[in-house]
């Protein structure tokens, strides 16, 4: 295979060899993601109530 491929030149300067990004590697979840998924959902759930009360409480005089 012809390696010239692989060989980035940055400006006038000796050509390198391209190195790729890091796998990412699959981590179990832990406990500190929880207030990540849990908070917008939360606020989420409390803007629709929201909406639905004023929905129904928008005619109350």
């Amino acid at each position: 295979m012809d390696n010239r491929l692989s060989r980035v030149t940055m400006g006038t300067g000796p050509p390198y060899v391209a190195s790729r990004p890091p796998d990412p590697k699959a981590t179990p979840m832990n406990g500190s993601r929880i207030p990540g998924l849990v908070l917008p959902t939360v606020f989420l759930l409390a803007l629709i109530v929201g909406v639905l009360w004023y929905w129904r409480h928008r005619g109350d005089e």
